[in-house]
C-alpha cells in the first residue's frame, strides 16, 4: 500500500505474492501500538516491521498461501481499526500515568508489605 500525500496509509492495497505492503506514519501511531496490534493479528498474518526512518515505518502483512485478496483487504481494514484502538489506549495511559501512580501510592501507603516476625 502506498501512502497518500498527507502521509496516511491507504487501505486499498494489493495483495502481491501473499503480502500487503504498508508505510505507517509514526507521528500518528506509536511503534508500541503497531507492535501490539500486529501481535493481536498473528493468527491471521505475519507482520514484518522495517526499521523506523524519518517518521515512517514500513510494514508488510504476510498472509497464508492462497488467501483471497478480498479477505486480505478485510483483515487489513480490521488491522487499522485495532491500530487506532491501541494508539488511543497508549494515549490514555500516557495522559493518566501520573494519577494512576498517585492512586497506587495512596492505596499502598498504609500497607505493610513486609511480613514481620511476631
Amino acid at each position: 500500500m502506498a501512502s497518500r500525500v498527507d502521509g496516511a496509509p491507504e487501505c486499498e492495497g494489493e495483495l502481491v505474492n501473499g503480502e500487503i505492503a504498508l508505510v505507517l506514519d509514526l507521528r500518528s501511531y506509536r511503534l508500541s501500538a503497531v507492535k501490539k496490534t500486529a501481535y493481536r493479528f498473528a493468527d491471521r498474518f505475519t507482520a514484518v516491521l522495517g526499521s523506523p526512518e524519518n517518521d515512517r515505518l514500513s510494514l508488510s502483512l504476510r498472509f497464508k498461501a492462497n488467501v483471497a485478496e478480498s479477505a486480505a483487504r478485510e483483515v487489513t481494514r480490521q488491522f487499522f481499526q485495532e491500530l487506532l484502538d491501541q494508539e488511543l489506549r497508549e494515549l490514555v495511559a500516557a495522559e493518566t500515568n501520573a494519577i494512576r501512580t498517585l492512586i497506587l501510592a495512596h492505596a499502598f501507603s498504609n500497607v505493610d508489605l513486609i511480613k514481620r516476625g511476631e
